[in-house]
């Protein structure tokens, strides 16, 4: 990876100024194509969303220009991308703002695809109304597993039912038939309630498969630690945790007070696409101070979530494009039929493509992201529509291990 990327700044430089020109010279050669509006609706400026459009918007443009490049990918045809926004004006993602925006674009631009949204309550109703006009609906977001009965939604980033499979194969792997879930969740109009829904995936994979499954709410803002303590003395063994870095800190605190013999215990800590890393100084989980730093600063670049839109992008023109090639096109521009939305959806699914940059991707992200970690060149979409690839192996291999 070093040889590769001997000199970043200067290579990202001159791929911008590459793609700019080929951007243009591409408009120029193919501008009585007929255009595919791909849709999307993203954070605008808030980038804590692993799915904000500044984060994001890089991967799909790429997409977007290696679909155009490519004369045996939708001949004939030219993707072209717009945005709107799901924030409201605190800067959130928003239930109201991203199905207004949804309707929007619906009207100005007839997009033939959806990407995004991210958020889960500002996905809800938006998947709504693309299973409603029958519009592909592509995202990286929306982990929730209701998202599940959306016939339009595909989603190419881990999902909460793939956390709740992942649980599931650890207990099941160590014959453990008892878990307790402690998570915070709050309400608040701002707030995706991330924790909730991520041990709901949890809660439904392991109760259908006679897991008992304990589960204790807490308020971030008025924890009693102690009761948090006897709570998992009585009802744990094999603990999932979901908040943050400091309760978690001052909680395993509190067991070590207490004379907790932690080593009866097993405890899975879920940090939602390693949020806990950010925070208010300057973070550098990949600096140690010896000669991989450069190498391990590189592979700690990989955005999963910009890499799953990326891919969205280019799963969609490939259904896409094999299904227009079941149509006989007429003369001149336009010539092509739009197909059905559940027809190009359905293509994406339950099939195997190509995906090299799975080998980049390091374990230290843990449970949450096994996928992210293996070193596997194949992955696929289910018949759910989730994204998926092989895990059995590593999590058995790096369970033992520890």
């Amino acid at each position: 990876m070093v040889s590769r990327w001997p000199r970043p700044p200067l290579l990202l430089l001159f791929f911008l100024i590459q793609s700019a020109a080929s951007s243009l010279s591409a408009d120029n050669a193919t501008q009585d194509f007929q255009l595919v509006t791909l849709a999307a609706i993203l954070p605008l400026t808030n980038t804590d969303y692993a799915w904000s459009w500044p984060r994001v918007a890089p991967a799909l443009h790429q997409a977007v220009w290696r679909v155009n490049s490519d004369p045996w990918l939708l001949p004939g045809l030219k993707l072209q991308l717009v945005h709107g926004s799901s924030e409201n004006r605190d800067g959130f993602c928003s239930d109201s703002m991203a199905p207004l925006v949804a309707v929007d674009l619906k009207l100005s631009h007839d997009p033939w695809a959806f990407i995004g949204p991210g958020c889960d309550y500002s996905s809800s109703p938006v998947a709504s109304f693309t299973t409603h006009w029958d519009v592909p609906m592509v995202t990286a977001g929306a982990r929730a597993i209701g998202f599940e009965r959306h016939a339009a939604v595909t989603n190419t980033g881990p999902t909460h039912r793939k956390l709740g499979e992942f649980g599931l194969e650890i207990q099941e792997t160590f014959g453990w038939r008892h878990a307790m879930l402690v998570f915070t969740d709050n309400k608040d109009a701002n707030d995706d309630r991330p924790c909730y829904f991520a041990v709901e995936g949890l809660y439904t994979q392991l109760g259908k498969h006679n897991v008992t499954v304990y589960d204790h709410v807490i308020e971030a803002d008025n924890i009693d630690y102690k009761l948090v303590v006897q709570e998992i003395r009585d009802h744990g063994r094999v603990v999932y945790l979901c908040f943050s870095w400091d309760i978690l800190r001052t909680l395993m605190v509190q067991l070590w007070r207490e004379g907790v013999e932690l080593d009866h215990y097993v405890f899975f800590f879920i940090d939602l696409f390693a949020e806990g890393l950010g925070g208010g100084g300057v973070v550098r989980p990949w600096l140690r101070g010896d000669q991989d730093d450069f190498a391990a600063r590189h592979a700690f670049r990989y955005n999963l979530i910009a890499a799953g839109f990326h891919d969205g992008v280019m799963m969609y023109s490939q259904a896409l494009n094999e299904t227009l090639s079941e149509q006989r096109p007429g003369p001149g521009p336009g010539a092509f039929r739009r197909p059905r939305g559940d027809v190009v959806t359905r293509r994406m699914w339950n099939r195997t493509f190509p995906d090299p940059l799975v080998d980049q991707i390091l374990l230290w992200i843990g449970g949450v992201f096994h996928e992210a970690g293996l070193r596997e060149s194949q992955a696929y979409f289910d018949k759910s529509g989730s994204f998926k690839r092989e895990s059995r192996s590593i999590i058995v291999a790096y369970l033992n291990a520890r």
